[in-house]
C-alpha cells in the first residue's frame, strides 16, 4: 500500500507531518518498506518512530490483518494493536492464533483486542476451548477471563483451574517472586485469614498461587473504568499468613471510598496492628500509615504532605520523597517497600515463613456486579 494515498487521508496535520517526514528521511514509499525498515533497522530510533508511524498512518484493515502472522513479533504486536472494538470482533478469528503466541507483548495485545469486544465473542472462544489443542486451546481460556472474567468459565474449565492451582499450591509456599507493586496493600498483624477476610466482608474466597494473585490485583488496578464498571472495588487478594502478618492487596471496602486512616484504624482496633503502603510504577508517588490500638501513630502520603501524622524512627537517615531541601540531598528517598521491610513484610519478593495460601475474595460490589475481567495468565 502507497504511503502517499495514507497521507492524503490523514486529517490530523502535526501527525500527517510526523509521517511524511520519517519516509522522507528514510526514503521508503510503501508500507512494506516501512515494516522492513522496523524490522532491519539497528537504530533503535529509527525502530521506534517506525512504530509510531506503523500505527498513525492508518493503513486498510486488510493490510494489518496480513501481518498478523509476520515472522517479526514486534510486527505482530503492532498489528493486533489496530484492532479494537467492533472491528477487532470482525476479525476475532483472524486474531484468534495470537492468544497463543510466542510472544508475551504480542498475546497481550491480542487479549486486549479481545477484551474489547464484548461478550459476543465467548461463543467462539468457548467453541475453541472445546476443539482447539495446545497453546490455543490455554489462550482461549485466557481469552474468556479477558473479556467476561472466571465467571465465565464452564463448569469443566473452572475445574481444570481449580486443580492446576491447587497443584501448585504446595510448591509455591516455597517459591520467591519478584511482585509488580502499583497501587496499595494492608498488612494487618495476624495469621489468620479467616478473620481478616471476615472483618473486611469478603466472601467466596478463591485459592490461588502468589502469581495470580499478584496479577489479579496488578490487572484491576490498571484496568480501564467505564462509568458504572465496578473493577478496582471488586476483588482483593489476601495473602497467606507471612511472619505473623497478612496482607490485604486492593480494597477491602466498598467502592474504596474510605480514608486508609479510617481503615487501618478500624483494622488495628481488632488485630492490635494495622499498616497501609502504596507506591506507584510510574509517577514517584508513595505512602504508607501505621495503626496501633484503634490508633493513627503515622500517616504519610508524597503526594500530600501537609496531611502527615507523626513520625517514625525507621525513616530517621532518610529522605521524605517529597522533600526537596538541600539539607537532605545527600540522602536515599525512603519508600513504602523501605517502612514495610523494617516494620512489617515487604512484598516486592515473597520469601520467609510463609503459612497457607493466598485467596482471591470478593467485596459487597463483586458479590453484586461480578468479578473482574482479566488476570488469567497461567500455563495449563
Amino acid at each position: 500500500m502507497e504511503i502517499r494515498a495514507l497521507l492524503d487521508r490523514m486529517e490530523h496535520d502535526s501527525w500527517k507531518s510526523e509521517v511524511d517526514d520519517f519516509v522522507r528521511e528514510q526514503g521508503i514509499s510503501t508500507f512494506g518498506e516501512l515494516v522492513d525498515v522496523i524490522t532491519t533497522s539497528d537504530d533503535s530510533q529509527v525502530v521506534s518512530r517506525g512504530y509510531r508511524v506503523f500505527s498513525l498512518a492508518k493503513a486498510d484493515d486488510e493490510v494489518y490483518l496480513g501481518l498478523l502472522r509476520h515472522p517479526h513479533h514486534g510486527i505482530r504486536r503492532a498489528a493486533a494493536s489496530m484492532f479494537r472494538g467492533e472491528t477487532a470482533f470482525r476479525h476475532a478469528t483472524a486474531l484468534l492464533p495470537l492468544l497463543a503466541d510466542e510472544d508475551h507483548y504480542a498475546q497481550r495485545e491480542a487479549l486486549w483486542a479481545f477484551g474489547s469486544m464484548g461478550p459476543e465473542v465467548l461463543p467462539l472462544l468457548q467453541e475453541t476451548r472445546r476443539t482447539a489443542k495446545g497453546a490455543l486451546r490455554r489462550g482461549a481460556l485466557i481469552g474468556i477471563a479477558e473479556v467476561a472474567g472466571p465467571d465465565a468459565f464452564l463448569p469443566e474449565d473452572r475445574r481444570v483451574v481449580d486443580r492446576f492451582i491447587g497443584h501448585k499450591l504446595e510448591d509455591d509456599m516455597y517459591s520467591v517472586d519478584e511482585m509488580h507493586l502499583c497501587g496499595g496493600w494492608y498488612a494487618i498483624r495476624t495469621d489468620d485469614q479467616a478473620a481478616v477476610l471476615g472483618v473486611c466482608g469478603l466472601q467466596d474466597p478463591v485459592p490461588v498461587t502468589k502469581v495470580l494473585g499478584a496479577q489479579a490485583w496488578n490487572n484491576d488496578q490498571h484496568a480501564w473504568e467505564k462509568d458504572g464498571e465496578h473493577v478496582r472495588c471488586a476483588r482483593v487478594y489476601v495473602t497467606g499468613a507471612w511472619d505473623g502478618w497478612t496482607l490485604v492487596f486492593g480494597e477491602p471496602f466498598e467502592h474504596g471510598t474510605r480514608p486508609v486512616t479510617e481503615i487501618c484504624a478500624v483494622l488495628s482496633a481488632v488485630f492490635g496492628e494495622a499498616h497501609y503502603y502504596a507506591e506507584s510504577c510510574g509517577d514517584g508517588w508513595t505512602a504508607w500509615c501505621v495503626a496501633r490500638q484503634g490508633e493513627i501513630v503515622r500517616y504519610y502520603d508524597a503526594f500530600k504532605e501537609d496531611e502527615q501524622i507523626g513520625e517514625l524512627d525507621v525513616e530517621d537517615g532518610w529522605c521524605l520523597p517529597h522533600d526537596t531541601s538541600d539539607e537532605n540531598e545527600d540522602l536515599e528517598d525512603i519508600w513504602a517497600t523501605d517502612v514495610g521491610e523494617e516494620l512489617s513484610v515487604n512484598p516486592r519478593y515473597f520469601e520467609g515463613d510463609v503459612e497457607g495460601h493466598g485467596v482471591l475474595a470478593l467485596t459487597r460490589c463483586g458479590r453484586t456486579y461480578g468479578s473482574p475481567k482479566g488476570y488469567l495468565r497461567i500455563v495449563l
